[in-house]
């Protein structure tokens, strides 16, 4: 559970940062496409790329090798990310492939392989979490904030362009705290599609990028054979120290 609601954070994070850029000033519909046609219409456009691929960089941290790809159609209404981890940490030798969905209100996250010094530990446990009420928070930031003013608080910076991927985004630059505003996070948007990302001697960077292809709609759905459990956000947040087992 722990896993899920970092990588949940991950999701408000970047859109946050989205938000913060100024790539969120309003809300579109689309009355065909998408999952359900509520969700479609009531989920505004992420990117200004109907669907699109991206490949990332591999990166290494503290001996834990990842390397992820995004897959995104309906204008980002809907995505996937397989993030594929290899990591030898105290001899206990790890590699794990997941999967994060994004599908209208949900975000469903599940392993596709995990296997610990030569054993399958794969859980057949698919986890969905609802994320209406974050989503409606977004969205009422959105309609009551001045962005102007967000982009004062965060101290917001437009840092010129930057190719990534062999295309040219915008680069920026923000501060999520007031006394250290030293300490930022920068980024670079295309198509509102994040290519990279630097924040506490970390980078993520997009290193291909495929626009508008075909994306196989199987990739945004769980596999058969998968138990899918209901997480409550609100509530798993509210109890620290907690595990999925528990």
């Amino acid at each position: 559970m722990k896993s899920t609601l970092k990588r949940t954070a991950g999701v408000l994070l970047l859109s946050t940062l989205t938000l913060v850029s100024g790539c969120a000033k309003k809300t579109d519909s689309v009355t065909s496409g998408g999952s359900t046609e509520s969700s479609s219409i009531a989920t505004p456009k992420r990117y200004e790329l109907q669907s699109g691929v991206v490949t990332y960089e591999p990166m290494e941290i503290m001996g834990i090798k990842s390397v992820s790809t995004l897959y995104f159609d309906d204008y980002g209404r809907k995505e996937a990310r397989e993030t594929v981890t290899d990591s030898n940490i105290m001899g206990m030798k790890t590699h794990e492939k997941k999967v994060d969905i994004t599908d209208g209100d949900y975000l469903i996250s599940y392993e596709v392989e995990k296997i610990v010094n030569g054993k399958d530990e794969t859980s057949k446990v698919a986890t969905k979490t609802d994320m209406r009420k974050a989503r409606q928070m977004a969205m009422k930031m959105v309609k009551e904030f001045d962005l102007e003013q967000m982009k004062r608080d965060f101290d917001y910076r437009e840092e010129g362009s930057e190719e990534v991927a062999g295309v040219t985004g915008t680069k920026y630059s923000v501060s999520f705290n007031k006394e250290r505003k030293e300490e930022r996070v920068y980024g670079v948007l295309y198509k509102k599609i994040s290519l990279k990302t630097q924040m506490a001697g970390m980078t993520i960077k997009a290193a291909r990028i495929d626009e508008n292809v075909s994306v196989p709609s199987i990739k945004f759905e769980v596999p058969a054979g998968y138990t899918i459990k209901e997480v409550d956000l609100e509530k798993e947040m509210a109890r620290p120290g907690k595990s999925a087992d528990e």
